[in-house]
C-alpha cells in the first residue's frame, strides 16, 4: 500500500481543529467547576493554562517538524509560556520583566536573577530576528502562508499586551477607563492570548507551503 502524506494544509487545519476540541473540553469542565464570583479567565484558570500549554505544544510540534531546529525559536516560545505562567512574576517579589525589581529594596539574588533574564532574552531575540526576519519579510511580501500565519500569531500578541491592564497604561495620560470597559479588555485580552500559540502552530504546519499551496518539491537527498 502507497503511504500518501498528509499535505501541510490538511495538518494545519487539523491542528486547528484538535487545539478547538481541547479547548472546548477544558473550558467545558472548568465552567463546570466555577464557584460563584469567578471567571474562566481568572488566574491559574482553564483559559490561562491552555495558553501556556498551547506554547508547549508549538516547541514539541517546532522540533518534530523542522530538520534543523533553530534554537531561538523554541527558547522563544518558551518564554511566552513561563510567561503565561507568571513565572516572571511568581517567585520574585517584584516581576523580573519589570525594572522595580533592580530600583527596589529586593534581594540581591532577585536582582541577580532578571538580569540573566534579561540578557538570555536579549540574546535570544536578537538572534531570532538575525536569523528568521529577512526570511520572514520576504514570505509575507509573496503573502506565503506560514508567514500571514506567524504575523497574525504576532499581531494578536502585540494587541493583547496593548490592552492589557488598559486603564493602568492610560491613567498617566490623564484618561479615564470605565471600569466596565477594563474589565472587557482583559477579559478580551485573555481570550485572544488562546489564539498565539494556534496562529504559530499553523505556521510551523505551513512551512514548506508557498504560495499556491503546492509543496516545495524537496531535491534527492535534502531534508524537507
Amino acid at each position: 500500500m502507497i503511504h500518501r502524506r498528509m499535505s501541510a494544509a490538511t495538518e494545519a487545519a487539523l491542528c486547528v481543529v484538535t487545539c478547538s476540541a481541547v479547548a472546548a473540553a477544558a473550558i467545558g469542565g472548568d465552567l463546570a467547576t466555577l464557584s460563584g464570583g469567578e471567571t474562566l479567565t481568572r488566574e491559574g484558570g482553564s483559559v490561562e493554562a491552555l495558553s501556556m500549554l498551547g506554547y508547549l505544544a508549538a516547541i514539541v510540534l517546532y522540533l518534530l517538524k523542522s530538520a534543523r531546529p533553530f534554537w531561538p525559536v523554541p527558547a522563544t516560545l518558551l518564554f511566552m509560556a513561563a510567561r503565561e505562567f507568571d513565572a516572571d512574576k511568581r517567585f520574585t517579589s517584584e516581576g523580573i520583566l519589570s525594572t522595580k525589581i533592580l530600583f527596589y529594596d529586593t534581594p540581591v539574588w532577585e536582582k541577580a536573577v532578571a538580569l540573566l533574564v534579561w540578557a538570555a532574552l536579549a540574546i535570544t531575540l536578537i538572534a531570532l530576528m538575525r536569523g528568521r526576519w529577512p526570511a520572514l519579510v520576504a514570505a509575507l511580501k509573496r503573502g506565503v502562508p506560514w508567514a500571514l500565519a506567524f504575523a497574525t500569531g504576532f499581531v494578536l500578541a502585540g494587541f493583547s499586551k496593548l490592552i492589557d491592564g488598559l486603564a493602568r497604561k492610560l491613567a498617566p495620560w490623564g484618561i479615564a477607563v470605565p471600569g466596565d470597559v477594563n474589565r472587557i479588555a482583559g477579559t478580551l485580552e485573555e481570550w485572544l492570548e488562546l489564539l498565539i500559540p494556534v496562529a504559530f502552530m499553523v505556521a510551523i504546519l505551513l512551512r514548506d507551503l508557498p504560495r499556491g499551496g503546492e509543496r516545495r518539491p524537496t531535491a534527492p537527498g535534502r531534508n524537507a
